[in-house]
């Protein structure tokens, strides 16, 4: 624990602009369960492994936030949570054994039932009344990131989905717009053109949106109070791989600030001493005194493609949250070591949630204990700052 704490220390106070003298080398971590930034005048930061619904906190107080990052497998899901609001980014697995059913138990756990018995209600219960989630993000159309969202939009009242406007000609990504279309309080933000008729098509669905707004780079959505994001990527174009549509969000939960970044790349698999491309050099060359942040979503699950030196630097996180699971991409199982060495290297605390998806010996996971997923979400607490007493 004294070494992790020296670790942390050595890390907040590069966030913070100090700059030791001498700098011990990078110690590779062992697997943590909890840890906190012991920064006296600024936000407390502590995270702690979530395996059941027992480890889950409350709900937070006025001034506090809170980061889950669910573990779905091999995918992304985060819930940031205040006391006044909830943002989904992303809900998706790539996990065949109904693993989408993660993201729903999960959301459950922390915001309480919602919905009928698809959404992890008794089937011999009423329908639970609906709970409301004001912003949901699709970051890309990918299964990973998306093939849950048709279900928490059947589960939940969802008031703003975000997403880049590229369209994926498949099943999930037509499940997931007939869910969208069929949301009677919706408003669909896209960075793509609006059609006129506001439907879209996908395979032989026209999903018809009554209500669509179109967002840029650079504009801001108000999650709560003390809280907002601002969107630093978005393109709706129809690329090669969608992974280059990625919505990039720079989030401010009080003076903490976090990066999502989805599956936003740098190019082809390369050394991270490789220099930036793609997403990455745009966020670089329009964005670089916004890419600051004390906690980094690791880009496109800690793969080669994303997370180059000079980002990682540029970005320069006190935590890092990397999202995998055990499913091939490729011919690779992702994180990459070189991107966790980079991490490491940069003194960033790295948080997994595929640590043992392998063998994960918890009884109770949330959403079942069949399969990989659910043995090592997280969930990051930021408080208000802890004031320095007299002595």
């Amino acid at each position: 624990m004294r070494a992790l704490t020296l670790l942390v220390v050595a890390a907040w106070t590069l966030s913070l602009g100090g700059c030791p003298a001498s700098m011990p080398p990078p110690v590779r971590p062992t697997p943590i369960t909890s840890g906190e930034t012991p920064a006296p005048g600024h936000p407390r930061i502590t995270w702690q492994r979530v395996e059941t619904a027992a480890d889950l906190p409350p709900a937070p107080p006025p001034g506090t936030f809170r980061i889950h990052l669910i573990d779905v497998g091999t995918g992304l899901s985060i819930l940031l949570q205040g006391s006044d609001f909830t943002m989904l980014f992303d809900a998706g697995t790539n996990d065949a054994e109904e693993r989408p059913l993660r993201v729903v138990s999960y959301l459950e756990a922390v915001l309480g039932p919602s919905g009928d018995d698809l959404c992890g209600v008794s089937a011999t219960a009423p329908a639970a009344p609906r709970v409301m989630i004001p912003n949901v993000v699709l970051s890309h159309p990918h299964f990973d990131h998306a093939s849950a969202l048709d279900l928490v939009f059947h589960c939940y009242d969802v008031q703003n989905f975000w997403n880049s406007g590229a369209v994926n000609q498949a099943k999930f990504y037509a499940d997931l717009m007939t869910a969208v279309a069929a949301s009677p309080l919706v408003v669909y933000h896209t960075a793509a053109d609006v059609p006129d008729d506001h439907v879209t098509s996908v395979r032989s669905v026209n999903a018809m949106v009554p209500r669509w707004q179109l967002f840029h780079d650079g504009d801001m959505i108000e999650l709560g109070k003390g809280a907002r994001a601002t969107i630093l990527h978005a393109d709706g174009k129809q690329k090669q791989d969608a992974n280059e549509n990625s919505i990039v969000l720079a989030v401010e939960l009080g003076t903490t600030r976090l990066l999502l970044v989805g599956d936003a790349e740098s190019g082809a698999r390369k050394d991270p001493t490789y220099p930036v491309g793609d997403v990455e050099e745009m966020l670089l060359d329009e964005h670089k005194d916004q890419l600051r942040a004390d906690i980094l979503q690791v880009g496109h699950h800690g793969s080669m493609t994303s997370s180059r030196q000079a980002f990682i630097e540029a970005v320069h996180p006190v935590l890092a949250l990397v999202s995998s699971g055990p499913k091939h991409y490729g011919k690779v199982t992702l994180p990459d070591p070189e991107v966790i060495d980079e991490l490491v290297h940069a003194h960033v605390t790295v948080l997994r949630t595929d640590e043992r998806d392998a063998n994960c010996p918890v009884v109770g996971r949330i959403g079942g204990d069949h399969g990989p997923g659910g043995c090592d979400s997280w969930v990051i607490t930021i408080e208000p700052p802890v004031l320095q007493t007299a002595p």
